[in-house]
């Protein structure tokens, strides 16, 4: 199994803690959906060389995001059974980047365009399982993922499947651009001290 150098695991740390914070402060400013999140499973599916950790980052980020809206704001962060369906989606969005072998502008784009739509399959699909809200029918489960397109009508984009795809490519591309500026300083650190050692 490939194993992750201190300084990588300490810079996507880093980039993984920011992509947390857009995901608080996009939901402070009321801006929902647009977040980080889906963004950093991709992210992390690509770069982690041991996938566990990629798996985990996500996963570990929602839940802390979660814990910190149910504790000190007015978000339920905690708000149902069907919770499991977006936690599902992320590993679903982690699996896609795992299979990328060579993270070019293209596939990264089409991958991050690719995650907005599993989340939005995925989790509007455990509202339909998980709830009565709509017949658990064929016409029930496109009446629901019909009325989660304007779900949030006052959203950045107009609607939750526009935020979330948006926010994953913008925030791919945040993620990545940061990536490729930070990782030469790490290498050259990491050669150094391996030279001291």
């Amino acid at each position: 199994m490939k194993k992750e150098s201190l300084s990588n695991i300490l810079l996507i740390a880093a980039l993984i803690f920011v992509a947390v914070m857009g995901r608080l402060l996009t939901n402070a400013a009321g801006i929902y959906n647009f977040t980080a999140v889906g963004a950093s499973a991709l992210f992390a599916g690509i770069v982690l060389k041991d996938k566990k950790y990629a798996y985990l980052v996500p996963l570990a980020a929602v839940f802390l995001t979660d814990v910190f809206f149910q504790a000190f704001t007015h978000i339920r962060g905690f708000y149902g059974i069907e919770m499991i369906f977006v936690y599902v989606a992320h590993i679903l969005v982690t699996f896609v980047g795992t299979r990328i072998r060579k993270p070019r502008f293209g596939n990264v784009f089409l991958a991050s365009i690719g995650s907005g739509l599993i989340f939005y399959l995925v989790s509007n699909f455990g509202t339909f399982l998980m709830r009565d809200m709509y017949p658990h029918t064929l016409s029930g489960l496109i009446a629901c993922y019909w009325a989660a397109i304007p779900f949030y009508k006052n959203e950045f984009f107009g609607s939750f499947f526009l935020n979330t795809i948006m926010g994953n490519v913008f925030y791919t591309g945040l993620l990545f651009a940061a990536y490729a500026l930070l990782k030469p300083v790490f290498v050259k650190r990491e050669a150094t001290e391996k030279q001291l050692a």
